[in-house]
């Protein structure tokens, strides 16, 4: 009797993403962070009252999350970080659009207009300077709380190629 055919088998382990699809995943994750970051200003234009510049990131981590997973990138490691990466951009893109919804209302000019006219590097660091340590700290949260569901979250089953 052999005794390695008797031996049980190790699990399969799910192939290692190659750099193509990991670029793929990585712009994937960018363009869907941008998205849900102007969703998230529209949403907090929209509603004032809700206060919401802070702590909506917790919901959007909850959305991010599965969504990174199930859409973007399967495997759980790079999920993971593609997720809790996201988060943050989200969060930093939000923060740069307040500004500039900030700056165009103050100085009484159209929303373009004040994104041309103070340019990026203006923009994040009057970002950077509106930051407090509760709203790090929460974006930090959401951040770890997008990662942590992508990684429990199951790969959605590949659906085989018709040809």
């Amino acid at each position: 009797m052999n005794p390695q055919a008797s031996a049980p088998s190790e699990p399969q382990r799910a192939p290692t993403p190659s750099i193509g699809n990991l670029l793929a995943a990585a712009f994937g994750a960018c363009m869907i962070a941008l998205a849900i970051g102007a969703l998230w200003l529209v949403l907090y234009l929209a509603f004032p009252r809700l206060h919401a510049e802070t702590w909506l990131a917790l919901p959007v981590a909850v959305l991010l999350g599965p969504v990174i997973r199930g859409w973007v990138m399967t495997a759980a490691w790079p999920a993971t970080l593609l997720a809790a990466l996201a988060m943050l951009l989200a969060a930093a893109y939000f923060r740069l659009l307040l500004v500039a919804s900030d700056l165009a209302g103050s100085f009484g000019m159209g929303f373009m207009q004040a994104l041309r006219h103070a340019g990026a590097g203006m923009l994040m660091h009057l970002s950077w300077l509106s930051l407090d340590p509760d709203a790090m700290a929460t974006y930090a949260l959401a951040a770890v709380l997008a990662g942590t569901l992508a990684w429990r979250m199951p790969a959605r089953p590949r659906r085989p190629r018709r040809g």
